[in-house]
């Protein structure tokens, strides 16, 4: 699908530009030590995604998604542990189906999914989409299997180090580029945001520190957000009646 130059006006102005605003940049400064109260523990986890559950966590307040059938991919296995968002989900969901890829590369590829149920209204996309070569299909195939009016949470890098080679395709994904892509696969995008700082990033390529993923520990101002230095994006979308 050729997204047309004023459609793509649209969507920056509707979802991307209006978060250039100086609450958005100090909405988590300070950080809200007191919500560091779940299993899932921000000690020793990579910052960006404690914001991103933060704002998942806004998200579930301001639509109070009640859920039938969830579906997450590769959110638990033998050597994972299970992804946060699932705990904030916890009492919202009567079913839960969670797909791990390598217990079936056959059936659980993205780009040739095959499921036994296409009724899910929520579905979680957890740091995924860097790791597979064409992630347009595979949004498309997720839609076949959500419900109408079913929601996709995705979060995903807008700039990251390269990780489990050779699965590792995109260092990341702009405001932008995610909402992009959303609406060519057909989604009604609900919200899109984005965190990043000059300090996070300063750790992670090594420029003020060991090359790492930092913890909220190692930085002195983790709650800032700059606008332009993307480190993860997130998206909530719809899929279309």
């Amino acid at each position: 699908m050729i997204i047309p130059h004023n459609k793509i006006q649209e969507l920056y102005d509707k979802y991307i530009k209006i978060n250039n605003t100086e609450e958005y940049k100090n909405r988590y400064v300070p950080l809200p030590l007191e919500k560091n109260n779940k299993n899932w523990k921000w000690e020793d986890k990579d910052f960006p995604r404690i914001i991103s559950l933060l704002e998942f966590e806004r998200y579930i307040k301001k639509y109070d998604f009640q859920i039938d059938k969830l579906l997450t991919f590769n959110a638990e296995g033998p050597n994972q542990p299970q992804d946060p968002e699932v705990e904030y989900l916890w009492g919202r969901h009567k079913q839960r189906l969670n797909v791990n890829y390598e217990d079936s590369p056959e059936k659980y590829d993205l780009h040739n999914l095959c499921l036994s149920h296409d009724d899910f209204d929520f579905v979680c996309l957890s740091q995924t989409l860097e790791h597979v070569y064409d992630p347009l299909l595979c949004l498309k195939n997720i839609k076949k299997y959500m419900s109408p009016g079913g929601y996709l949470w995705i979060n995903v890098p807008a700039c990251n180090l390269p990780h489990s080679e050779p699965y590792h395709f995109y260092t990341g994904f702009t405001s932008m580029g995610l909402a992009a892509i959303s609406y060519q696969a057909g989604y009604e995008i609900m919200e899109i945001g984005q965190w990043g700082n000059t300090e996070y990033l300063g750790r992670l390529f090594g420029i003020t520190g060991p090359e790492w993923w930092a913890d909220y520990r190692m930085l002195k101002n983790p709650g800032l957000n700059e606008i332009r230095r993307p480190v993860i994006t997130w998206a909530l979308l719809k899929n279309k009646q």
